[in-house]
């Protein structure tokens, strides 16, 4: 709606009783002017009582409090010499009184003033409320574990806060034609999804300006232009009506975007949101720099006191610290994860055969192979002498079996030095998934995962999976 109808009027009383030229002066001054309240509630109320009304009190009680006026603030025009009745209608909940003679530039700028201190205490109160938001926001980001939490965190609040039909974190970076979408405020359960740019020319300009982008119609705005042409080709409806990208910021780089799209009969996004959401974006980015800073230096100490000589993985006391985080993260956001306990076979056969040294060099290169083939995310520790232990976060049960077998073929193409290409060693495997109605601690991921190991040794396909299948 254009500005000139922004604020609305309903005149009310007695039609005879209005200063000439009232209604002219009102919509030359941008008002529209009306005589009932039909549909949403006006903005202002003008009310010009008979001229014999003895008690000027009650009416104006009434019009203040009829609901479909909404609490629209009453001004009340008087005739002359009635100051005793303009301050009865003071008193009774008026916002406002003139006596006759009515100068209308006057009260045009009475309107005005009030239209001016209403937005400025509306703009206070949602500054107030921006900030106690932002502080609640980056009370919980500041708590999350890990960069995935501090994403997943970060679009669920701000789609919650503007009502919006798509919100999510895209990681990328200048020149590249893909980026992995990590967080989804409408569809949590994506963390980790390739997408194509080309279908979102928003973001490959805000990765190549480094400049926030916002469209407000994609079906109109040049920038759409190509992607437009696909949708007609190939006969797709699209519902999205505005689109924001906002570049985020890691070590100075641009490494990922923050993205909000509306749908049609959204709210509208407004530039104050924009730039609030731009503010959460980039003090999330300030918070991942000092995670990455954090887990250097975790990974540091953990390099010089809790990683296993011999195989270079991470060692017992390393796999119970991390074996709790993980329980406490899955259960604090009901995530699932995978604890998988892996025996090498018949490794004291290869002692007795080889010797102990050629043993280690099996365990060494088991190790690395085993670091290889885990995902970012993923950890393993050496928990015995042949035994190693993996947590899978994201990671059902039938998910914890595909890895189990995925490393068994990695064994078998692998030629270990001292053994020869004839003689890989083979692998047992328990795997039990979280949640689980037993599961309880973290402990009893190990009793089961070792209850579930042993069943291996003694099953033909010698892998047991006991929890989520899925």
């Amino acid at each position: 709606m254009p500005d000139l109808f922004r604020h609305r009027i309903v005149l009310l009383g007695n039609p005879t009783s209005r200063p000439e030229g009232l209604e002219r002066v009102l919509v030359g001054g941008g008002f529209q002017v009306t005589e009932t309240a039909a549909g949403s509630p006006p903005d202002f109320l003008l009310y010009t009582p008979d001229p014999g009304l003895t008690s000027i009190a009650d009416e104006v009680r009434a019009l203040v409090t009829r609901p479909e006026y909404g609490g629209a603030p009453l001004f009340v025009l008087l005739g002359e010499g009635r100051f005793t009745t303009a301050t009865e209608a003071l008193l009774a909940g008026a916002r406002d009184a003139l006596v006759a003679p009515i100068h209308l530039p006057e009260l045009r700028a009475r309107l005005d003033v009030h239209i001016r201190m209403r937005t400025e205490v509306r703009e206070a109160q949602e500054a107030l409320r921006a900030r106690d938001l932002l502080f609640d926001i980056f009370q919980e980001v500041s708590s999350a574990l890990r960069a995935d939490e501090i994403f997943q965190t970060l679009v669920r609040r701000v789609g919650q806060a503007f009502g919006l039909s798509h919100c999510s974190f895209v990681l990328t970076a200048p020149g590249e034609d893909k980026g992995r979408v990590v967080a989804v405020y409408e569809n949590p359960a994506i963390r980790d999804l390739r997408v194509d740019l080309a279908r979102y020319p928003e973001i490959q300009e805000a990765i190549r300006t480094e400049r926030p982008v916002v469209i407000h119609n994609v079906h109109e705005d040049p920038l759409f232009a190509t992607i437009r042409q696909h949708w007609s080709q190939q006969h797709v409806e699209v519902n999205v009506q505005a689109a924001v990208a906002l570049p985020v910021f890691v070590q100075g780089r641009a490494a990922g975007v923050f993205f909000l799209r509306t749908e049609k009969g959204d709210p509208q996004l407004r530039a104050g949101d924009v730039a609030f959401a731009n503010t959460i974006a980039q003090a999330a980015a300030r918070v991942l720099e000092n995670e990455e800073r954090r887990s250097a230096i975790y990974r540091r100490q953990i390099s010089a006191g809790t990683t296993d000589e011999l195989t270079g993985c991470a060692s017992l006391d390393a796999l119970d610290r991390r074996l709790r985080d993980e329980f406490e993260r899955a259960r604090r956001y009901s995530l699932h994860f995978a604890l998988a306990l892996i025996d090498i076979d018949r490794l004291r056969d290869i002692n007795e055969r080889l010797g102990q040294p050629a043993g280690d060099r099996v365990l060494g290169e088991i190790g690395a192979i085993l670091q290889r083939e885990l995902r970012a995310p993923d950890f393993v520790a050496r928990y015995g002498g042949d035994e190693f232990a993996c947590v899978l976060p994201e990671t059902d049960g039938p998910g914890g079996r595909r890895f189990i077998e995925r490393l068994r073929q990695v064994f078998t193409r692998h030629t270990f030095a001292d053994l020869g290409p004839t003689k890989t060693p083979t692998i047992s495997a328990g795997v039990v998934a979280y949640p689980h109605s037993e599961v309880l601690r973290p402990e009893d991921l190990f009793t089961l995962g070792e209850g579930a190991l042993q069943k291996a040794k003694d099953a033909a396909d010698r892998v047991s999976v006991v929890g989520d299948t899925g």
